[in-house]
């Protein structure tokens, strides 16, 4: 689902069909198409792939499934208001998720999910208050 996700996002957002990514990638369509039904892409390929389909499903996937979480590094500009308010409902919804867990009303998987989200929120934040004295140039 996560390189459904992945493909989807490339094509509304960078109007990046999969013809033209596996052409991006060195790839032949049908080669891609192998990899995303078998969900079996080679290590070099995932990080071409992220990178041309701007999203990160594929490899927060990943880590999710070895326990880890993935931190956008953030290049140290002023939080906002709407900033914190954001991370309030991610930890909102994190805590109420690991409520409905305990009492059996949420399923384990998406409770991890609730959870995730929540810890990299905060990590970014930390992030961001870490580096606000030296902040990056945004060239993205």
């Amino acid at each position: 689902m996560a390189f459904e996700m992945d493909k989807s996002y490339a094509l509304k957002h960078r109007r990046l069909s999969i013809e033209r990514l596996a052409e991006l990638m060195g790839a032949t369509p049908a080669t891609l198409y192998k990899w995303i039904e078998a969900e079996t892409m080679p290590a070099k390929a995932v990080l071409a792939w992220q990178h041309l389909t701007g999203a990160q499903n594929v490899v927060r996937y990943l880590a999710a499934a070895e326990g880890a979480v993935v931190v956008v590094i953030p290049t140290g500009r002023a939080t906002t208001a709407e900033d914190v308010h954001v991370l309030q409902a991610t930890l909102h919804g994190a805590t109420g998720a690991l409520l409905d867990y305990m009492a059996g009303h949420m399923d384990r998987e998406s409770t991890l999910g609730k959870l995730g989200a929540g810890l990299e929120s905060l990590a970014w934040h930390r992030e961001n208050v870490r580096k606000a004295d030296q902040p990056e140039l945004d060239l993205g």
